[in-house]
């Protein structure tokens, strides 16, 4: 469910409620109505309640542009500019309708037609592109990254690496018993360097990243490291596009909190690349 809906009255039906009403008054405008060509209420409704977690923060500036949530569209589903922005004005008033704070409406806006997008999107697709819940193995991840180009390899029980094709290699971890899929970012420390010498780095980036953190980690057994994690369910599929996306956004971040680190403590900065 999404962040700002949860300090309202009873979430999942106030956005059941906001999304049958975008979806009603877009189909009624004839300049706009083919946005949702082909498009089933009952369909789109499910894909915006079950992707919400695969919707990655970003700073509030970022929320004041509507068009950002149609950059990483599907190229055959765009529309022009005109008709999304007229679509965005539809959603805006329909959230102040069923009073949605203002503050809240930037960022609300933006992920709910994120959602949209990847729903349209799949009306037009002529492969699958969303993983089923069973299908989400070692094995069944490992096909599809290769399938789109990232270079994966299985590394441990349930766990795979994507070592290329990112700014920094992550670890994508299967965690079966509560049916979630984990991003995890790891940068150890050189040899002799202290917990507090990473706890510096933990916290310099959370001052200029504060929607990423990372901690710094005691390791028993090797230097201390920077660790950053994202966890998101996949009980009801996981829509490839957005999965990529998240994947190349959480390693973007990690890698900047990686270069908080002007004293060289994590082994990466001082690596030859």
């Amino acid at each position: 469910m999404f962040q700002q809906l949860e300090k309202y009255k009873n979430p999942p039906l106030k956005l059941n409620l906001i999304v049958q009403s975008l979806f009603e008054q877009v189909k009624s405008n004839p300049a706009i109505a083919h946005y949702f060509i082909s498009v089933s209420l009952d369909a789109l409704a499910q894909d915006v309640h079950r992707f919400s977690h695969f919707v990655m923060p970003h700073p509030d500036s970022y929320y004041r542009e509507p068009l950002n949530a149609q950059k990483s569209s599907m190229p055959t589903i765009q529309v022009s500019s005109f008709v999304f922005e007229e679509v965005h004005k539809v959603l805006l008033q329909t959230l102040q309708t069923h009073e949605i704070h203002d503050d809240d409406l930037p960022r609300l806006s933006y992920e709910i037609l994120e959602i949209v997008e990847e729903s349209r999107a799949q009306f037009s697709d002529t492969i699958m592109m969303v993983l089923k819940m069973e299908d989400v193995t070692p094995d069944g991840l490992l096909q599809v990254f290769k399938r789109f180009k990232f270079e994966a390899k299985i590394i441990g029980k349930n766990e795979l690496l994507i070592e290329a094709g990112l700014e920094i290699p992550i670890t994508v971890k299967i965690r079966t018993k509560d049916k979630s899929i984990v991003l995890i970012g790891k940068a150890v420390s050189v040899d002799n360097s202290s917990l507090s010498d990473v706890e510096e780095i933990a916290q310099l980036s959370a001052e200029r990243y504060p929607l990423h953190p990372v901690r710094a980690v005691e390791d028993d057994d090797d230097w201390p490291f920077i660790l950053m994690e994202k966890p998101f369910p996949y009980q009801h599929g996981v829509p490839l596009r957005m999965l990529f996306r998240l994947i190349k956004n959480f390693s973007s971040n990690f890698h900047r909190s990686v270069k908080c680190d002007p004293r060289r403590v994590l082994a990466w900065n001082n690596a030859s690349r």
